[in-house]
């Protein structure tokens, strides 16, 4: 014992202890949480520019739609006007100057139609456009969905893995 402990009220010297180790906490990896967070906003950006290429492509249809019954309608007009100009011929009860008439009436109402035809090819070909937007816009949709789902499942699995081993 050393007295000068021993007067100071120290005690006697005790032996010197071994630190103790103490597994720390593993800090967790909050990497693969992340990315899954930021995939996710990619993926609700996908779905969103999606359904906006849903919308557009149906109005597109519906517009097609409009248009293709506008263009059957005047070839329908066209047609029955030009019928009832050659049977009125025919019954001779119109003059061969008002069958002329009814002629030139009939290939100005061809050409409409005709115009009306390219128009509804221009608006096809816009629906289709709009169609191949919307289908590519679903596969990357569909495409994301799939990655997120992997990711979510490895991430899970490596949780998984981590409990285990501390155990």
């Amino acid at each position: 014992m050393n007295p000068g402990n021993v007067a100071a009220g120290l005690g006697p010297r005790r032996g010197k202890r071994e630190v103790i180790e103490v597994a720390e906490r593993k800090v967790q990896d909050k990497r693969l949480d992340q990315l899954l967070h930021v995939r996710k906003q990619r993926l609700s950006r996908l779905e969103r520019e999606c359904n906006e290429a849903r919308s557009v492509w149906r109005r597109r249809r519906q517009k097609l739609h409009q248009v293709k019954q506008i263009w059957r309608d005047a070839v329908e007009r066209t047609q029955s006007e030009w019928r009832t100009a050659r049977q009125e011929f025919t019954n001779m009860t119109i003059t061969s100057g008002q069958f002329r008439s009814a002629k030139a009436i009939y290939e100005r109402m061809k050409k409409e139609a005709a115009q009306l035809y390219l128009d509804c090819q221009n608006e096809l070909s816009r629906c289709r456009d709009a169609g191949r937007l919307f289908f590519a816009a679903r596969l990357a949709v569909l495409t994301a969905n799939k990655q997120q789902e992997k990711l979510s499942i490895l991430r899970d699995e490596i949780r998984a893995l981590e409990q285990a081993a501390e155990n």
